[in-house]
């Protein structure tokens, strides 16, 4: 809805409080006591419906927003839609790769984040060239997400690495606000 208002700063910081939510949700769901597993799979397939609303909806509303809702930045957020219910599916059935400690394709939380730190560039790039560049990174981030691409789970010191880069980028966008 942010989005759709023109208010970009705000959807960015909603798009990270999804980003956070996600990261947080399964492990406050595995120490939850008395869960059982048919409760843990029905949680496993509402993650996934929430991250096809954040990352494959969201963006692409975004996206369309950004390109004031004209027919040509349609397939972008099609793509996104697309290619999101795809990784996550792809990604129900095989899950992590106990092997290597892998997820095939970017996931999709990383997604969102690598889409807000697109968003920084509005104001560098201006309208015109920020819309191109949207537009294309939301189809990068599309076929990097059904991708062979092997992308290790964070864990440790990564994990807190990047949940601080996201509080930074939601700043950034928030420092936006009071401009």
């Amino acid at each position: 809805m942010l989005a759709i208002r023109g208010e970009y700063a705000g959807a960015a910081i909603s798009l990270v409080g999804a980003f956070v939510l996600d990261v947080v949700d399964g492990p406050v769901a595995k120490r939850t006591p008395g869960r059982t597993d048919e409760q843990g799979a029905f949680g496993a397939n509402l993650d996934s419906l929430a991250d096809m609303a954040s990352a494959g909806v969201a963006l692409g509303v975004v996206i369309l927003s950004y390109g004031d809702f004209r027919v040509a930045y349609v397939p972008a957020a099609v793509l996104l839609a697309a290619a999101t219910a795809l990784r996550l599916s792809y990604f129900n059935v095989h899950g992590l790769d106990p092997a290597s400690g892998t997820y095939t394709g970017l996931p999709t939380d990383l997604a969102i984040i690598s889409f807000v730190s697109l968003m920084l560039l509005d104001i560098p790039l201006g309208p015109s060239a920020f819309r191109v560049v949207l537009g294309a990174g939301g189809a990068v981030l599309a076929v990097l997400m059904v991708s062979p691409l092997r992308v290790p789970k964070l864990t440790g010191r990564w994990y807190v690495t990047l949940f601080i880069v996201a509080l930074s980028l939601a700043a950034a966008h928030a420092a936006r606000l009071i401009v």
